[in-house]
Order: structure tokens, then C-alpha cells, then sequence
């Protein structure tokens, strides 16, 4: 039975940026999902999809990536299906969508990256302010009580 070593290269990958992501962020959990995902878009299970579910701890949804790997150690061609595909299976999941990326043979400076579509990065962006402006009036209350 011959390999396919093109399929095998995206396994190591997935598997390799859930690790990353595990001991890069705090109180995160992260996971590869078998078959790329292509059981869940079988059976319609949303929490199948994706190549890589993840969830941080304070955020209030989830995450799900499409893992790419590139071929060549300065350049990735960024397909927009790709983009287009892991948004749709984020929105039936209430998760946010993500490509996650490897430079293949990069031996310094960037390997590893992650996109959002610009309505996601915004998303989390917003959700961060609106934490830290709560948590400024909570600290202003307790430094008036204090006085």
C-alpha cells in the first residue's frame, strides 16, 4: 500500500501545532480531529470538523483550524476555499475560525503562523477590550472603597 506522503506531512503537522498550542497557551486545551475532520462533515457533527478544536480558558467560544503546511521555506500559496471552508464549520460550531500554517524547511525567522478573517481577529479583539474596561471599573470600585 503506498503512502501518501503529502497526507502524511499534514498529520505531523496537525499533530506538531496542537503541541505548540498546548505549551505556547496558558490553560488551553487543544485537539486533532481524526480524519481531518472529513467524519464530521460526513455526519454533519459540527464538533468533528476542523482539523484542530481548541479552547482557551476566559474566551467564550472555541476554536477550530484548518492546519496548512507549505512546501518551500519562503513562500505559502493561501487558498481562500480554505478560509472559506473552516469559516463555515466554526459558524455551526459558535467557534472561531483559523488557518493555522507551517513554513516546511524555514530555518529562522517565522515558521509558524495564524490567520483570521478580519470580522474574527475584530471579534476577539472587541471581546478583550470589553474584559480589561470591566475589569478596570471592578478595580476603580475596590480602590474607592479602599480610600
Amino acid at each position: 500500500m503506498s503512502r501518501n506522503k503529502s497526507k502524511d506531512k499534514g498529520t505531523r503537522w496537525e499533530k506538531e501545532a496542537v503541541d505548540i498550542l498546548t505549551s505556547k497557551i496558558n490553560r488551553s486545551v487543544w485537539k486533532k480531529i481524526p480524519s481531518s475532520g472529513a467524519l464530521g462533515t460526513i455526519l454533519g457533527e459540527s464538533i468533528l470538523t476542523g482539523d484542530i478544536n481548541g479552547k482557551i480558558y476566559g474566551l467564550p467560544r472555541g476554536f477550530k483550524l484548518e492546519a496548512k503546511c507549505g512546501y518551500g521555506e519562503k513562500e505559502m500559496t493561501i487558498k481562500k476555499e480554505w478560509l472559506d471552508k473552516i469559516v463555515r464549520e466554526a459558524e455551526t460550531a459558535y467557534s472561531y475560525p483559523a488557518l493555522i500554517g507551517k513554513f516546511s524547511g524555514s530555518r529562522s525567522g517565522v515558521k509558524h503562523f495564524i490567520i483570521f478573517d478580519i470580522d474574527t481577529f475584530v471579534t476577539i479583539m472587541n471581546y478583550i477590550t470589553e474584559l480589561k474596561e470591566d475589569l478596570d471599573i471592578i478595580y476603580e470600585k475596590i480602590d474607592n472603597k479602599n480610600k
